[in-house]
């Protein structure tokens, strides 16, 4: 085992962010089953030069990476492989190991002279596939000072779970699925009324747990995006759905976690015990508080849905205009009858579970009507046997962008800002302005409006208040200077500081936020965030576990953020 441990890391030593021994790993490598194993950038194969990981160019994976540049199933089971092109890379370093997003087989992004960097790709990674695992795992970054990350799929705008020089805990082999009718909360004295439920482990990705619902005849709601894991980062940080109208966000419906907090210690967190800890998971943030292993979520019956689907409008300044103002004067009544959904410049993608009210519910779509025959635009209403029916056929709004580098600022757009003609006014005026001369706008009405929650969760009350999370991106490149980053950046805080001025009091939504959101403590949580910091120092009080704007955040100029910009 030494020989091949020999050859596996000693590649990899230099760039640690400490100097590990070799029999240091060995042990490691041992206590997990030999699980312990290399990460290299996704696109190494294709550089014949390397600052690391030398005698990887392989012209055959390169062809395959190449033709899967751009696709998230792909990418989302390599452990070296993140959705966002820039967390593979330092960005302040632009150190990096990337192709041409625009055009994957452009010999100009990885021929030499180019060399493949580690970026912020952590150094090992260990395949978790029982508890021990992450709880040698934390031992070992205890031990020897290696920071350590979470990481299932890949999907983190924020840089969560990448770092350079670390250990990343990586849970996306954990693929069970159960399904339980009458499921009851573990350890629990009181009564508990019975309900169906269905348990998760921490790799299942979002098309697999659909599937599984539908072979059971069960609704099981969740993100736009198939490869968005289920129990990760998504739920821990309130995860919204075109239904959370309806059944609430991902961490209303959460109802138990088997998660390893970095003590060591496997614990089950439930309205029953461990109960600040379940608070903490249902909304404080990802990769704060421990390991998930398994998530308990609520499942529903199949029930059919309704939708409304736009597609094909035109992108003129006057008719986007007289778009939002169809948007922004029926957003309240389509929210307080049960719609959510989807809607970008060019389109317009609403669902609804109550298809009994199928004639009530889409005669308030007269509106949109009018406006599409005025502009000989097609709107489909159909009704779908499933919410996955549904999910299955609808273009997907964020849907598969996998591979780019790319960031967001939003903000959660309160319902009083609808309430008036001259607030309604207000907020066309600023979304327009906000909008422009960004490749990525969109408006999600996938916030909880009308779910009654059970006041368990630690996202931020903006959320429940709120009818629009709304969204803007900028996407770079390989080849992108540095400077032109910084002002992409800078240009998402501006912007998003308008829609921040008209929205006092809200907030944001963690996953898809601003990467330099203003306060953010009180844009993700609000009242709940000093809570938050005590559940953190309790269950975590060395703060093994750290990431960018989390809970109990070290701050920017900490050397794990180094490369960011």
């Amino acid at each position: 085992m030494s020989r091949v441990l020999t050859s596996l890391f000693s590649g990899l030593a230099a760039s640690s962010s400490l100097q590990i021994s070799l029999a240091e790993w060995n042990d490691l490598n041992s206590t997990v089953h030999g699980r312990l194993q290399q990460h290299s950038p996704f696109a190494r194969p294709c550089f014949k030069l390397a600052n690391t990981t030398e005698g990887l160019y392989d012209p055959a994976k390169c062809s395959a990476i190449q033709g899967n540049y751009l696709n998230t199933f792909f990418r989302s089971g390599y452990a070296g492989s993140y959705e966002q092109g820039q967390w593979e890379a330092c960005s302040a370093t632009l150190d990096r190991c990337l192709l041409d997003s625009n055009a994957p087989f452009n010999p100009e992004a990885y021929s030499p002279p180019n060399v493949c960097g580690q970026g912020s790709v952590p150094d090992y990674f260990v395949d978790v596939h029982e508890p021990a695992d992450v709880v040698a795992a934390f031992k070992f970054s205890r031990k020897t000072g290696v920071p350590v990350v979470i990481k299932s799929t890949g999907h983190d705008y924020q840089g969560r779970s990448s770092r350079p020089g670390s250990l990343a805990i990586w849970t996306n082999n954990l693929k069970e699925i159960r399904y339980e009718q009458e499921w009851k909360p573990h350890g629990c004295s009181k009564p508990i009324t019975p309900t169906a439920a269905v348990s998760v482990g921490a790799g299942v990705e979002f098309l697999e747990l659909y599937r599984f619902g539908e072979a059971n005849n069960i609704t099981i709601p969740g993100g736009a995006c198939a490869t968005v894991g289920a129990t990760g980062g998504y739920v821990q940080g309130g995860g919204h759905t075109a239904l959370s109208n309806v059944y609430g966000l991902g961490a209303d419906r959460a109802l138990q976690f088997t998660v390893v907090v970095p003590s060591g210690e496997v614990l089950v967190a439930n309205e029953c015990q461990n109960t600040d800890l379940y608070f903490a998971l249902r909304g404080g943030g990802g990769g704060t508080f421990g390991v998930v292993l398994e998530l308990v979520t609520k499942a529903f019956p199949r029930t059919p849905v309704i939708a409304v689907t736009m597609s094909g409008i035109p992108t003129d300044p006057d008719t986007t205009r007289e778009f939002y103002k169809v948007i922004v004067d029926n957003s309240l009544q389509w929210a307080q009858e049960g719609w959510g959904g989807y809607i970008a410049p060019s389109y317009f993608q609403y669902v609804n579970p109550n298809a009994s009210l199928y004639d009530d519910a889409t005669d308030s779509m007269e509106p949109l009507r009018e406006f599409a025959r005025a502009h000989d635009v097609i709107v489909s209403e159909d009704e779908f046997p499933s919410y996955f029916a549904w999910w299955a056929k609808v273009p997907e709004p964020v849907d598969q962008i996998s591979g780019l580098s790319l960031s967001l600022a939003s903000r959660l757009v309160p319902a009083k800002n609808f309430e008036t003609a001259e607030s309604r006014e207000k907020l066309l005026n600023v979304t327009l302005d906000v909008s422009k001369n960004h490749p990525i706008v969109y408006i999600f009405s996938t916030t909880p409006y009308s779910y009654q929650a059970d006041n368990l969760t630690s996202v931020t009350p903006a959320f429940r208040t709120s009818l629009w999370h709304f969204i803007i991106g900028h996407v770079w490149n390989f080849d992108t200077p540095l400077g032109i980053q910084e002002e992409m950046l800078e240009n998402l805080t501006d912007e998003m500081d308008k829609m921040r001025d008209i929205t006092p009091g809200s907030g944001a939504y963690i996953n898809e936020s601003d990467l330099h959101e203003p306060d953010f403590e009180f844009s993700y949580w609000g009242e709940h965030y000093d809570g938050l910091v005590e559940i953190k120092n309790k269950y975590d009080p060395d703060h093994l576990l750290d990431c960018w704007h989390c809970v109990g955040f070290r701050g920017a100029k900490h050397p794990d953020y180094r490369c960011y910009v």
